[in-house]
């Protein structure tokens, strides 16, 4: 289980790289609608990165209480 936990670690991270990725590209674009663009993409990135931190945060307290039994 360690592994799953593990896996949803390393997509955490992930997003968050992506979204330093987009907001350096959004910083570069001169063009409104391409600013636009790809902060747009961060912030999906941003909101993925806390579905997956809530996702951690249950799969961590279920395989606490399936130790406990």
């Amino acid at each position: 289980m360690q592994q799953i936990l593990n896996g949803i670690l390393e997509a955490i991270e992930d997003e968050m790289n992506a979204q330093k990725h987009y907001q350096m590209l959004a910083e570069m674009a001169e063009d409104p609608k391409v600013k636009k663009f790809f902060e747009q993409l961060r912030m999906d990135e941003e909101n993925h990165e806390k579905t997956l931190r809530t996702r951690y945060e249950a799969f961590s307290k279920m395989l606490e209480v399936d130790k406990g039994e």
